[in-house]
């Protein structure tokens, strides 16, 4: 009888490891929050092909990251890449605040479009900052509090190409933020968000400021002749 139930015990903890690796369901938790919480925060389409995370190293990656434009853009996407890799630290996932050591998105692909006298990003920004204001409502206090925080290490965007209008391409310096809700000791989703658009949008404008200047001064850019003529009066 003993011997029966040390088999049954096996049998079950083998079943339960087939479960977290074939099933992944921290992979499935994250990708649903994404994909519910993101297009709430940027009143744009949000999605991910496929999240896998290991519950035992905290490493894994988001497969076919999707940002898509608010209303009133024409270009397909925001921003869009193949892999966005993770590693965080699997023992935060039972507490308060996840400690999350490296997000790096490498190689995205971002379309910049202006559209009177705002571009994509401006607007995004000012949707999730929109969203931070409703959430920091009294009325929304305890649901606000009960959510899970989080401390980033280390979030990079490098190698991005950008495109401006569909008719200029624009050099983006490499992005790092470090200790992200580190001093307050934890930040929610909404203000990890805010931060790293406020970021890539102010990298953005720089990049297109130096491409009108360059263009202003005689410089030679792939694609410009048209592009600049109208780059901020448009």
């Amino acid at each position: 009888m003993k011997k029966l139930l040390v088999i049954v015990a096996v049998l079950a903890a083998a079943a339960v490891a087939a479960y977290f690796v074939l099933q992944n369901p921290l992979g499935r938790l994250v990708k649903m929050a994404v994909e519910e919480f993101g297009p709430e925060m940027t009143q744009a389409a949000v999605k991910v092909s496929k999240v896998e995370i290991s519950a035992t190293d905290g490493r894994g990656a988001l497969s076919g990251l999707f940002l898509g434009n608010p209303r009133g853009f024409k270009s397909d996407y925001a921003l869009k890449a193949g892999t966005v890799v993770i590693e965080l630290e699997p023992a935060s996932l039972a507490r308060d605040v996840i400690v999350i050591r490296r997000i790096l998105i490498d190689a995205p692909q971002i379309g910049y479009e202006k559209a009177g006298d705002v571009t994509n990003f401006d607007t995004i920004q000012r949707n999730v900052e929109a969203y931070l204001g409703a959430k920091g409502d009294k009325s929304d206090k305890s649901k606000q509090g009960s959510g899970k925080r989080m401390i980033i290490d280390s979030f990079v965007i490098r190698n991005a190409k950008v495109n401006y209008n569909g008719m200029l391409e624009l050099s983006l310096p490499d992005i790092e933020l470090r200790n992200v809700g580190k001093k307050t000791g934890g930040a929610t989703s909404a203000q990890v968000v805010k931060a790293i658009i406020a970021e890539l949008n102010n990298k953005l404008a720089m990049a297109l400021a130096k491409a009108a200047v360059i263009g202003g001064v005689g410089g030679v850019v792939v694609g410009a002749g048209a592009a600049l003529k109208g780059l901020f009066d448009k």
